[in-house]
């Protein structure tokens, strides 16, 4: 189905609205409502009469649906320091820069203000892409937690659930995007680690390929994103046994650890959900 001009023009003016949820005091700015704009505000489900503190809530809820596809563990930090949550309400209003630029000088990440502001952009992406993509239906048990969180000034945790057959850390892996070899077809090129043997290799990070390949010269032919959940299926389908291997380092005999080991019960759930 091809998008009309009108619906073009509506999700492009959503977009450039998201650069105003991060301005100024964040999701704790006066006027958030106004700043969404009519466009987001129908994405993201926003009523017209809402008050301004379920216009928070959902503007949180949103958010944090993207923030979950993430396996970066400095992803949360970063990005709820950029909106305002969970920062000392002294430093809360003095806008994102200013937020990033205090965390980094507190050394609550191990990383640039460059680099969280790149990294915050990278999410800012994903933000905007999910726009074209379904919203899911936010529930009463979503806003009581959501009220809770912007109450308390904490950020939303990583829910670890002993019902949910997948863990956090797995789903996460599952719906984000990792970057790897491929094949001139475009199929992911298998490492044969000999005993150990074959895997997918992947990277969360396209900063993490860049620099593996810089200090092992690898030669590949071609790099290729795709969801995390494609690259376990793909390994799934192969005829020899194959593993998925996150991040390797650049060292030999390094890097095992990290994997993601298939199982015939993981591989099955994976399949119905694709």
């Amino acid at each position: 189905m091809v998008a009309s001009a009108k619906e073009t023009k509506t999700s492009r003016r959503a977009k450039d609205r998201l650069h105003h949820v991060h301005a100024r005091a964040g999701i704790r700015q006066e006027g958030l409502r106004r700043a969404l704009g009519p466009e987001l505000r129908g994405i993201w489900g926003i009523a017209e009469d809402a008050e301004p503190g379920r216009v928070r809530e959902i503007v949180l809820l949103r958010l944090n649906r993207v923030l979950e596809r993430f396996a970066d563990p400095l992803m949360p930090e970063i990005v709820w320091t950029a909106y305002n949550l969970g920062v000392d309400p002294v430093h809360g209003g003095v806008g994102m820069v200013g937020r990033i630029r205090t965390m980094v000088g507190r050394g609550r990440v191990p990383v640039s203000e460059r680099t969280c502001t790149r990294r915050f952009y990278d999410f800012l992406g994903s933000v905007k892409n999910s726009l074209d993509g379904f919203q899911e239906d936010l529930t009463g048990e979503d806003f009581r937690v959501a009220a809770r969180w912007i109450a308390e000034n904490v950020r939303p945790e990583r829910e670890r659930s002993p019902r949910d057959p997948v863990p956090s850390v797995m789903r996460m892996f599952l719906d984000g995007t990792v970057w790897g070899p491929a094949d001139e077809a475009g199929a992911p090129v298998p490492a044969r680690l000999g005993a150990h043997g074959d895997w997918l290799c992947v990277f969360t990070d396209e900063r993490l390929l860049a620099e593996y390949r810089a200090v092992t010269g690898a030669g590949w032919g071609r790099i290729r994103h795709r969801t995390g959940r494609e690259v376990v299926l793909a390994a799934a389908g192969r005829a020899a046994a194959t593993g998925v291997l996150v991040n390797p380092r650049p060292t030999r005999g390094a890097g095992i650890h990290a994997a993601l080991p298939l199982s015939p019960e993981s591989v099955a759930r994976l399949a119905v959900r694709r």
